[in-house]
Order: C-alpha cells, then sequence, then structure tokens
C-alpha cells in the first residue's frame, strides 16, 4: 500500500501548524516554501484538512493557517483518512462488514482496522515531540 502525496505534505503541514499552535499563524507563503510544494496543491491539501475541522484560516495582515484544535485532540489518523479518502483499501471495507463476496473480505477488514487502530493511537503532540514508538 502506497499513501499519496497528499498526507505526505498534509502531515508535513500539521506538524509545522502544531510548533506554532496556538498564537501563531503560518501563512501559506511559509508553509510552501518549507514543504517545497506548490500553492495550488497545499491549498488543496488544506481545503481538505479544513473540511474536517483539523485545519482552520484567518485572513489578514497577521493571517495565515493554524490548528483547529490542540495537536493532542489531534490523532495522526484522523488526518491521514481525512486525505487517503478514509483509507478504503477495497470496497468491501467500506460496506459496514456486509459484503461476503470472498474469502479475503475477513483481511482486509483486519488490515483496516489494525492500520487505523495504530494511526488513531498516535497523536500530532506525540509525533511533534518525536514520542511516536
Amino acid at each position: 500500500m502506497k499513501l499519496s502525496s497528499k498526507t505526505h505534505y498534509g502531515l508535513m503541514a500539521c506538524h509545522i501548524l502544531g510548533n506554532n499552535y496556538p498564537d501563531n499563524p503560518v501563512s501559506a507563503s511559509t508553509l510552501e516554501s518549507k514543504l517545497g510544494v506548490s500553492g495550488k496543491y497545499l491549498e488543496k491539501i488544506l481545503r481538505m484538512l479544513s473540511k474536517r475541522n483539523i485545519v482552520t484560516a484567518a485572513r489578514g495582515a497577521s493571517g495565515g493557517y493554524f490548528l483547529a484544535k490542540s495537536p493532542e485532540e489531534i490523532t495522526v489518523g484522523e488526518i491521514v483518512r481525512t486525505l487517503e479518502d478514509d483509507m478504503v483499501l477495497v470496497e468491501c471495507v467500506s460496506d459496514g462488514g456486509k459484503c461476503k463476496c470472498c474469502p479475503s473480505a475477513k483481511v482486509w477488514k483486519k488490515l483496516y482496522e489494525g492500520i487505523n487502530k495504530l494511526l488513531d493511537d498516535i497523536t500530532l503532540a506525540q509525533m511533534i515531540e518525536g514520542k511516536v514508538d
């Protein structure tokens, strides 16, 4: 399984915003520079994170992007699922367990649950502090 660059850059952006939480919004140009990504691509990522109330923005001279809640309240799982279409590996995982279409359905379900549990057990604060064990 390969995660998209959206997830890679989105997680890095949240890391930067978390380091500046709560007092210092980060400008789009600063994020672009630090991440080495185009403004349009970054805007798409931040818009997705904003829709899930992970990131928010303030306009004006002292505006920029910031976390919508504290890094302790945000899990890596929330960020990844936001940017990876809820981490649906195969369609039968997203049907609520009704699918019995193939012998591998239970395997995919177990993998989905395991990945999400691992990611949900890590907060953005832990990632920022380097306390991911």
